[in-house]
């Protein structure tokens, strides 16, 4: 009976009404603050910023309202280092704020990659390799009758050899060496007696390969290796002997000589 004369009372319906009032009330603040934080209907025009640094590219979408991702980068010779390459969504695609923007850009610093290119390839298999890795180079040609149309060796642009397992930058100049054959004489040269530096500059101006080479010591550090003398060589030299160009010659290399102990005095000469 009591609760009977509650519910019909003023202090309830006075209750129920202010409950009614604050719930709308919060429902509707609700829907403000929802709406307000997704902006389900606010639509965004993306900036384009493909060509744009991705510092200025982040801005540049930051202050439309939009969050840049930067998902990926890529290399090229000609691309500007950390340009933006590409955008998704793509320019003047409307969409709802705060929606991600990825991108991708252009790597400041070049990937590596193995050469795998080695002496006796087909020329034409490592001019193919060489273009799929990114490597632009050159070619030169020289006399040698065991590699002709073959590679001879890589160097860069200083010259160096370089060896299939090395590692190097994408991009990096190369000249690619093919042996060829050449009807062309030579006079052999003798090298017995010089230095492994000597020789080996002796044989280049000749027009000559190095073949095999044996050593009869182990070099310690730079100064043995460069030092070491040749032994022998192989075709043998004799007085006006000639070779074909770009013959293959066998080089055996024995110790440099010892440097003079300075503790030890030399006899004064009468």
């Amino acid at each position: 009976m009591r609760m009977l004369r509650f519910f019909i009372s003023r202090t309830f319906w006075v209750q129920l009404g202010l409950a009614l009032v604050l719930g709308v009330l919060g429902f509707i603040a609700m829907n403000v603050m929802l709406r307000g934080y997704t902006r389900h209907s606010e639509r965004i025009a993306v900036p384009s910023v493909v060509g744009v640094h991705m510092n200025e590219a982040v801005m540049a979408l930051e202050a439309a309202g939009l969050e840049p991702v930067i998902m990926d980068s890529l290399y090229s010779a000609k691309g500007q280092p950390g340009a933006v390459v590409e955008q998704d969504p793509a320019a003047e695609v409307e969409v709802k704020g705060t929606r991600n923007v990825y991108l991708t850009v252009f790597r400041s610093t070049p990937p590596s990659e193995r050469l795998e290119v080695e002496e006796g390839m087909d020329a034409g298999v490592a001019r193919i390799l060489l273009d799929v890795k990114g490597f632009p180079f050159s070619e030169r040609y020289e006399p040698s009758p065991e590699l002709a149309g073959l590679v001879m060796r890589v160097e860069n642009r200083k010259g160096e050899a370089r060896g299939p397992e090395d590692r190097l930058a994408k991009g990096e100049p190369l000249v690619l060496v093919i042996g060829q054959i050449s009807a062309e004489s030579v006079d052999l040269p003798e090298l017995v007696g010089m230095t492994r530096t000597a020789g080996l500059r002796k044989l280049k101006q000749s027009g000559l390969s190095l073949g095999f080479t044996r050593w009869l010591f182990e070099a310690l550090d730079l100064q043995d290796s460069t030092q070491a003398i040749i032994a022998s060589q192989l075709p043998a030299y004799t007085p006006g002997r000639q070779v074909k160009e770009g013959t293959v010659i066998d080089l055996t290399f024995g110790a440099p000589p010892a440097a003079p102990d300075p503790s030890v005095k030399m006899p004064e000469q009468p």
